[in-house]
């Protein structure tokens, strides 16, 4: 269960303080989530490393704005990939360098959709876009659905809402530090603060209500983990030694497993939530992508 070891180098060390003491007082405290969306996609996009040969359009997937990421040379594999962000911040922008790297890794095409944000669009919105962009992209063949955190959820999510819209179940999961369970009261991923790195509880406290708006969080279609999960595709998952997701990742393998999917956990020690976004700057981050990228090769090409 623990990720691949491997040298450590300066961005290794780097990232997490940044983590600690640039973005996490910057979520605490920044009163806007609009500026703090666009400060996050200004600092994330111009910050990370971009990844060469990848074509980018624009296009509609069901009606959901979406960036398509095609990487030279890439095979029939079709990724949708949700972004996360507490469900308020992050955008295809702020994901475009990270998700490019594991369309190459995995040698496939892989869709970002601008699914809506709270607190302007609170839930369902999010979810019924990312239903309506799988519908469209699954009506070509099988897709494979990866998150992270917020993302992660709306993955998890999706296993519900496609087999209540009765749509194909995803190839394959592949879910980066994913909330499962909205709760906070009832064990949810915030009772466990002590070691994270990067999320503060104001902030995470804060977009869960945003994105809930009063609605129950013990409905599965917005917590996932709430009831049985309906199908088990096989699943990749990774998280961050010591984080505060590291127990809804846990229980995500649990839940998967109980619906008959084979699940591989990878847990990697000292880095922040999501340290994979770091790609070409981290040798952890260049591990988990090359990780993530041959696990989806291997369930993403019908050829």
């Amino acid at each position: 269960m623990t990720g691949p070891s491997g040298p450590q180098g300066i961005g290794d060390r780097l990232w997490p303080l940044y983590a600690r003491y640039v973005q996490r007082p910057t979520l605490a405290f920044t009163p806007s989530q609009t500026l703090l969306r666009a400060i996050f996609d200004v600092t994330v996009f111009l910050g990370e490393k971009r990844c060469p040969g990848v074509t980018q359009r624009r296009v509609s997937l069901g009606g959901v704005p979406t960036l398509a990421l095609q990487p030279d040379g890439s095979g029939s594999g079709r990724l949708l990939y949700l972004h996360g962000g507490g469900f308020t911040i992050g955008s295809a922008r702020s994901h475009q360098h990270m998700v490019s790297h594991i369309a190459r890794a995995a040698g496939g095409t892989a869709w970002l959709p601008e699914y809506r944000l709270a607190p302007k669009h609170p839930f369902p919105a999010a979810p019924e876009d990312v239903l309506e962009a799988y519908a469209a992209l699954s009506a070509e063949g099988p897709v494979m659905v990866a998150g992270d955190s917020a993302g992660g959820c709306l993955a998890l999510g999706l296993l519900h809402w496609a087999a209540r819209a009765g749509l194909p179940q995803p190839s394959a999961l592949a879910l980066l530090s994913p909330i499962g369970h909205l709760d906070l009261e009832a064990g949810g991923f915030l009772t466990r603060l002590e070691t994270e790195i990067l999320i503060p509880e104001r902030w995470g406290r804060y977009t869960v209500g945003a994105y809930l708006d009063g609605h129950d969080p013990s409905d599965p279609y917005a917590s996932p983990l709430a009831a049985p999960l309906p199908a088990g595709p096989p699943t990749l998952i990774q998280y961050a030694e010591g984080e505060a997701l590291a127990k809804d990742a846990l229980a995500s393998a649990e839940a998967l497993r109980a619906a008959g999917a084979e699940v591989a956990v990878e847990v990697y020690p000292g880095m922040p939530h999501v340290w994979q976004i770091h790609a070409g700057r981290s040798h952890s981050a260049d591990r988990a992508i090359a990780r993530l990228g041959a696990f989806l090769r291997s369930h993403g090409d019908p050829t």
